[in-house]
């Protein structure tokens, strides 16, 4: 079963937190308006531009996921 990314789910709360509310402004964002959200970390700048590529491809529930481990010992894995 799928996971919640935590991190990237906490940046959505801060763009919301900082005025960007729809995947149209998300994807407007320029490098001057992603400079002026207060304590961005280098991880949370890479996840912006992750996130602006996500909703390009109409992607953003894999954005929101981690991705799922392969369980050893799986049907999958023997093939």
């Amino acid at each position: 079963m799928a996971e919640v990314n935590k991190g990237n789910l906490k940046l959505i709360v801060r763009l919301i937190e900082s005025g960007i509310t729809t995947e149209k402004a998300v994807s407007s964002l320029k490098l001057k308006d992603i400079l002026s959200i207060p304590n961005l970390s280098k991880t949370e700048l890479t996840a912006i531009c992750q996130l602006q590529e996500a909703i390009k491809a109409g992607s953003l529930f894999s954005f929101l996921t981690l991705p799922e481990k392969k369980e050893k010992g799986s049907m999958e894995d023997e093939t």
